[in-house]
């Protein structure tokens, strides 16, 4: 049987160990705290680092995109040039065939006039 300051002492001893014991979890659910946070701020990195390389292919697909665009509008001003030269030469086409028409006509009627009938 133990006295009273063996129980005492296996007392302080048994709280010291609880303490010991408790500090130890703690410790131990700080460095899972840790690792956890550790491994949050590693997988945010990953993220961004794939955002930004997105971002950046994005971004080269976008300048891409917009020098066809400057290429298309080029062509269709180019188109609408020729249209309009295209358009002109057939005005002109249509008005010098008139013009033979009517010469073309005025030979004829001169023709059937110098025909004996």
């Amino acid at each position: 049987m133990m006295g009273i300051k063996e129980s005492g002492l296996q007392f302080v001893t048994d709280i010291e160990n609880a303490v010991i014991a408790s500090r130890a979890d703690m410790m131990q659910g700080l460095e899972d705290v840790t690792h956890r946070i550790n491994g949050v701020a590693n997988n945010l990195k990953e993220f961004k680092a794939e955002v930004k390389a997105e971002l950046a292919q994005f971004k080269d697909d976008l300048a891409e995109v917009r020098t066809e665009v400057a290429e298309v509008k080029t062509e269709v001003t180019e188109v609408r040039t020729e249209l309009a030269e295209f358009k002109a030469s057939q005005s002109e086409f249509n008005t010098r065939q008139s013009e033979f028409n009517t010469t073309a006509m005025e030979i004829l009627i001169d023709l059937q006039r110098r025909i004996p009938a």
